[in-house]
């Protein structure tokens, strides 16, 4: 894949995912705070709605009982005369009560007067203002008029159809039965309907809300404005608290609807992000062209010189450029120039190689005349009986050969101490009694693996800087092992360094990254840390009036 194809990718990938999670990001934001909102403000008309019913029905009840308790009404129904002028002029001043109450409804209610005695319904127009009288039969009495009965004089709203009404909506009836508290009996009920109308002049007058619908306290339906039915995954349904009589206001909210308003929102923000594309997108022809061109032709001399040609020829730069690329120019025709230098060297650094053989030879042949000359010097001490003199020849001869033998790095524990007793004996022949040395090792670790020449080193850092300065001690050498790491320590009596002062040679040696020509601490360190991967190396301490300096590594990691 080419650069300004990946160029290409990585702008849209930055502008179309971005784009993408902001605008999913903040239409779910919006949805829901609008979702929200929405169900506050629906559920907050809804209380209203329904407790405005319910002032509504209690001022029909104060209007029904400015009648209701009149001497005028009471009489007329428990009365059971129906002929004479007394009764006649009675019957027209409660059709005026009635038609005063009608007038108090605003025109939208019929009131209704029923007499149970002489099964007489008297019905005024809400339109006409007109008094209807007529006597129904059994079959043909509301249902309404029972259950007013059965509530004694108190307030009933009772959802029913009223014979005679013109209107094709559920009508709800409210009113009272009428006691004749002398023949302990129900005498008649009055009452108003209310039919679509009035629910229209409710929901129309302070309120706006679409798809609403009315319920009495069984959930029935009273009124509604739906008009069609409503797919309920679609719709959020938002139901108001019980008024007093029963009652409650449900609306439907439309999830599409608040799709749409949230949509209309975060459309902005995605035509704005289609103008930052388009416009990254004209940027990355001009920049693809500042760097695509530059690299290609560079690739181009990369494969002239993977083929072998060194020359450069045509390698003619238009303009130096000072960014990024102009350095890799820059570099890579630095490295060219390089590399033919040092392909034709390359016949010199084979002659010095040669060179550098045929003095590694002589250097094996120097070991060989020495081993000679210490076999003349036991010799002749032999003869002469210097016994202290062959020992000490023997030792040192000992420890030479060991030293020169180039062959393993790593030897067993039993031949590095028996090097280090070496050391010990011809440095015994220069103190005498005033070096003393022991060697505890116990002989289930002799085959151990440990680091060749190792020991020598500490054990000579002893002899030179704790028992030659003190004058006199005693060097002991011990091993053990502990959680899989072999310990040595090497320890003197001479006690030439304090706690503070072994702390800082131990930061030193393991810090130090010289190692010199010599063989000395940080060498060994180094090395243990090299050939055994994972290892802490040398640690020295200090403690009532004794040096001890330890070497740990771990047996099982040699590399």
């Amino acid at each position: 894949m080419k650069i300004k194809t990946k160029l290409l990718l990585l702008l849209l990938f930055c502008t179309i995912l971005p784009l993408a999670v902001n605008v999913f990001v903040s239409f779910h934001s919006i949805n829901n705070r609008l979702k929200n909102e929405m169900i506050a403000q629906y559920r907050s008309q809804a209380e209203r709605l329904n407790q405005s019913f319910e002032l509504s029905i209690r001022g029909m009840d104060n209007n029904i009982l400015s009648i209701y308790q009149t001497a005028e009404l009471y009489n007329f129904v428990t009365e059971n005369r129906n002929t004479g002028e007394e009764t006649i002029a009675r019957q027209r001043r409660v059709e005026n009560l009635l038609k005063i109450l009608t007038h108090s409804l605003n025109d939208f209610s019929n009131v209704y007067l029923y007499l149970d005695a002489s099964n007489q319904m008297f019905k005024v127009n809400a339109k006409y203002l007109d008094v209807r009288n007529q006597t129904l039969a059994s079959s043909d009495s509301p249902a309404w008029i029972e259950e007013a009965k059965k509530l004694d004089g108190n307030l009933v709203v009772v959802r029913n159809s009223i014979h005679g009404a013109t209107s094709e909506q559920p009508v709800l009836f409210v009113g009272r039965s009428i006691p004749d508290v002398i023949e302990k009996r129900q005498a008649g009920v009055i009452g108003i309907d209310l039919g679509s109308t009035y629910f229209q002049n409710m929901l129309g007058k302070d309120f706006i809300l679409e798809n609403t619908e009315i319920r009495d306290s069984d959930g029935t339906v009273i009124y509604s404005t739906v008009n069609a039915p409503l797919n309920s995954g679609d719709q959020l349904e938002i139901v108001s608290a019980a008024n007093a009589y029963g009652w409650t206001v449900a609306t439907y909210l439309s999830k599409e609807k608040l799709q749409e308003i949230a949509w209309d929102a975060v459309k902005p923000t995605v035509l704005w992000g289609v103008a930052f594309l388009l416009a990254g997108i004209v940027l990355w022809l001009m920049l693809s062209r500042q760097i695509s061109l530059p690299i290609y032709g560079l690739v181009k001399r990369m494969r002239e010189v993977g083929k072998g040609d060194f020359s450069l020829s045509g390698w003619v730069t238009k303009r130096e450029r000072k960014d990024e690329i102009g350095y890799l120019e820059l570099q890579f025709r630095s490295m060219v120039e390089r590399i033919e230098e040092l392909i034709k060297r390359e016949y010199e650094l084979k002659m010095s190689e040669s060179v550098a053989q045929m003095r590694a030879l002589q250097s094996q042949i120097n070991p060989h005349f020495l081993y000679n000359t210490l076999t003349s010097i036991y010799s002749e001490a032999l003869e002469i009986g210097a016994d202290s003199v062959c020992k000490m020849v023997k030792s040192l001869s000992a420890m030479f050969r060991y030293t020169t033998d180039h062959k393993d790095d790593i030897v067993t524990l039993a031949a590095e101490i028996e090097h280090t007793r070496n050391y010990l004996a011809i440095q015994k022949y220069r103190f005498e009694h005033r070096l003393e040395f022991r060697i505890d090792i116990p002989k289930h670790l002799e085959e151990a693996p440990i680091l060749k020449l190792s020991l020598q080193p500490i054990v000579e850092n002893a002899v030179v800087h704790g028992i030659s300065r003190k004058g006199q001690g005693t060097i002991v050498i011990s091993a053990s092992e502990e959680d899989g790491r072999m310990i040595v320590a090497v320890t003197d009596t001479a006690g030439m360094v304090d706690e503070n002062e072994a702390n800082r040679l131990t930061l030193h040696v393991r810090e130090s990254g010289s190692l010199g020509t010599s063989v000395g601490l940080a060498n060994v360190h180094k090395r243990i840390q090299y050939l055994f991967p994972g290892s802490e190396g040398i640690e020295i301490r200090a403690s009532q009036g004794q040096t001890s300096v330890s070497i740990s590594w771990k047996a099982g990691a040699a590399s």
